[in-house]
């Protein structure tokens, strides 16, 4: 949502600027021609006071508390996000069971000759998770268009392979401008071991950082993620790859 918020702003600042001056505007990747009548310059005037609403209302509902809560939730073998579980039923009480005495017996067994076998042992039950292979494994490339005039500011991670969207699960925190070092998602939380993590650690360390969707990201750092379809996965960053780029090397596992 983010994503398109600052273009809109953008956009609403450029039609004002090029309706008071009258010349053609260049303003963040967003071209004005120049405007000659005073009836287009209050007909763009207005349309860039409309952007300028839009986008505050649009970013106004990002930072509200129903915005912040609806962070995806992240499977666990099956737990939900925020650790909760359905109540263990009660079982089912067996009915009252009247006992029957047999009739005494009046000849004695003779004494058994078998020797007593030994009692059945059970394999030991498996404790060890199930295997989740990896969905897909790449390198992204996040750009804010200042270079190169084609944006890519996000990408949704549950395609295979991801496409590009305007914010999805990861993306270039932008409102304004674009801010360096700095990654957005449906949830991202850095991650502090020196080894990549494996999925049920990045599991934990999303489920005991809810609603976090910002990670401060320096050339090999790592932050695990989930997406909005319910999977998990972790990137390690890469250098700048010029000026308002960011490569991120990705890694999104299977749900279990």
């Amino acid at each position: 949502m983010i994503a398109y918020i600052a273009p809109l702003w953008i956009f609403g600042v450029g039609c004002l600027v090029a309706s008071v001056v009258g010349k053609a505007v260049k303003l963040g990747g967003v071209e004005i021609p120049a405007i000659t009548t005073t009836r287009a310059q209050w007909v763009v005037a207005l349309v860039g006071v409309a952007a300028i609403v839009l986008g505050t209302v649009l970013f106004q509902h990002e930072g509200s508390p129903s915005a912040a809560g609806s962070s995806a939730a992240v499977s666990s073998g099956g737990s939900s996000v925020n650790g909760a579980s359905a109540p263990p039923q009660e079982p089912t009480p067996d009915p009252p069971h009247t006992p029957t005495t047999p009739p005494p017996s009046t000849t004695t067994p003779p004494p058994s000759t078998e020797p007593p076998s030994a009692p059945a042992t059970e394999p030991p039950a498996s404790t060890a998770p199930a295997a989740v292979h990896v969905r897909w494994q790449g390198t992204l490339t996040l750009d804010d268009g200042s270079a190169s005039g084609s944006p890519i500011t996000g990408w949704s991670l549950d395609p295979v392979p991801p496409q590009r969207a305007p914010m999805g699960d990861l993306g270039l925190a932008c409102q304004l401008s674009c801010e360096p070092g700095q990654i957005v998602g449906t949830t991202v939380v850095s991650w502090s071991g020196s080894a990549p993590p494996q999925r049920e650690q990045c599991v934990a360390l999303l489920n005991t950082h809810l609603g976090q969707r910002t990670a401060d990201v320096t050339p090999g750092s790592i932050a695990c993620f989930g997406t909005d379809g319910g999977r998990v996965g972790f990137f390690t960053a890469g250098g700048t790859a010029g000026a308002g780029r960011q490569t991120l090397a990705v890694t999104v596992w299977e749900r279990p």
